[in-house]
């Protein structure tokens, strides 16, 4: 039953941390470093920027087979779904008339977007389920480099926003705080989240997986 519990707070972390990157892009003050690539191919393609990710992802997963030197992690589908529809469901649904003029709603929501992002990602990464294709690269690298997850995060998504802004997506200061600020942001929120990974660190059933959870 335990399990079912988990599996509820790992598609609530995942469902918040797709909200929170569709309030980043909403706010109109730069998306963030990973979401910009999407958003620039977005701009090019007609296709929608979840849609991207997805597919985006599907590619990641089998260069991180391919890092681990194991099969690819099919599982992964799930959260690669997950993120790509309720990034989708938020932007062209319930944010897409959404206006923010003012400074200050614009910040506010930047702001929101980037603390739940952070805790949403910190959250579901405490559950055994499969993670999305670029948090486990996250965690791989983590391990290969002996480099902190919020090291690990600034090198990749600053390469990613320099993709994005070839791409001609909206890079602007904002991608910068989400470069500098989303990786400390995860890993304070990765052992405030502690408790969750308590639950079931116990379990048989997962033995292998203890090891991607060690604090940095």
């Amino acid at each position: 039953m335990k399990y079912v519990y988990l599996f509820i707070i790992y598609v609530v972390g995942l469902v918040v941390s797709s909200l929170g990157l569709a309030l980043i892009i909403q706010s109109g003050l730069g998306v963030g470093p990973g979401d910009s690539v999407a958003v620039g191919i977005s701009m090019h393609f007609p296709i929608t920027v979840g849609s991207v990710m997805i597919i985006a992802f599907i590619i990641l997963l089998l260069v991180n087979a391919w890092l681990e030197k194991k099969r690819p992690q099919f599982e992964s589908l799930i959260p690669i779904i997950v993120r790509g529809r309720t990034v989708d469901l938020f932007l062209y649904g319930w944010l897409e008339n959404v206006q923010y003029d003012m400074w200050w709603a614009q910040w506010g929501i930047f702001t929101i977007g980037l603390v739940a992002t952070a805790v949403g990602v910190a959250v579901y990464l405490r559950t055994p389920f499969p993670r999305i294709p670029l948090d486990h690269f996250m965690m791989i690298m983590n391990q290969k480099t002996n480099q902190s997850k919020s090291s690990v995060r600034i090198y990749s998504e600053s390469g990613m926003a320099l993709i994005g802004f070839l791409l001609g997506a909206p890079v602007g200061f904002g991608t910068l705080i989400v470069a500098l600020l989303l990786g400390p942001f995860i890993q304070l929120s990765y052992q405030w989240a502690r408790p969750i990974a308590a639950i079931w660190v116990d379990a048989k059933s997962f033995p292998d997986k203890e090891s991607y959870h060690s604090e940095t």
